[in-house]
């Protein structure tokens, strides 16, 4: 019941944030460094609980220690900082591999099976959140690179709305503007590309809505001045849904 969680995360928080978890961020996490005193502490209060309340898995042969889970953690945070999304409490786990991860894909049409494909991570739907540590490392240490978990939890919030489209749930006033926004920016992404054009943002955002909110959203992070000045309106929809930018205007 709620008020049990309430009450969970009230002790927890009352108790003091390991040092080795602090040190584990701010020498792993490119992000913490960019915040005040108090965006820190509600990033640690944050992550503390996803940490908590999530069940998490080493697979592949993968020891996994608290602070892995930690610093994975705090990447997530980023995503529910500002926004009243909630901690992830609809993610039924977190699997954590070594390197790389090889996945079965699911049917697609006619019943064929495409087989086995490599991938950074992969967000399933009802299911667990699937990630390599060495990618998701890498991304959390290096801003403007790619950031696994950053992608692969923006998936996780699209799919609280019960449908992967792109569009996870948010006031019904941003909701108009943001699917203006983003259908007419996805589209002119896929012309863009058709037509041979180079594109700021990754061209796998054109796979579909999904993808594009996904990958975006790694820009919206890890690149915000560069969507800023590409993409003001882009920018300026996602700044209002996270209720935060690391930069901009």
């Amino acid at each position: 019941m709620w008020f049990l969680r309430s009450r969970r995360r009230r002790r927890l928080l009352a108790t003091e944030i390991p040092a080795v978890w602090r040190r584990t961020l701010q020498e792993h996490l490119g992000h913490y460094r960019m915040l005040g005193p108090a965006q820190r502490a509600k990033l640690e209060d944050t992550a503390r609980i996803i940490e908590a309340e999530t069940y998490w898995e080493g697979c592949g042969g993968l020891e996994l220690d608290e602070r892995m889970r930690i610093l994975i953690a705090a990447n997530a945070a980023m995503l529910v900082l500002e926004n009243q999304a909630g901690f992830f409490e609809h993610v039924t786990s977190v699997l954590v591999y070594p390197a790389g991860v090889v996945v079965t894909d699911s049917h697609q049409g006619n019943g064929i099976v495409a087989g086995e494909t490599p991938v950074l991570g992969q967000a399933r739907f009802r299911g667990p959140i699937i990630l390599s540590w060495s990618d998701a490392l890498y991304g959390s240490q290096h801003l403007g690179a790619r950031n696994v978990v950053l992608h692969e939890f923006a998936h996780a919030l699209d799919m609280m709305g019960g449908i992967v489209d792109g569009t996870p749930p948010m006031d019904a006033g941003l909701r108009a503007r943001w699917a203006q926004i983003c259908q007419r920016e996805y589209d002119t992404l896929r012309s863009n590309l058709e037509g041979g054009m180079r594109t700021v943002i990754d061209p796998y955002a054109a796979t579909n809505p999904a993808e594009f909110f996904a990958v975006v959203t790694e820009h919206f992070f890890e690149q915000p001045h560069v969507l800023h000045d590409h993409h003001p309106e882009l920018w300026e929809v996602f700044t209002d849904y996270y209720g935060y930018a690391f930069g901009g205007g």
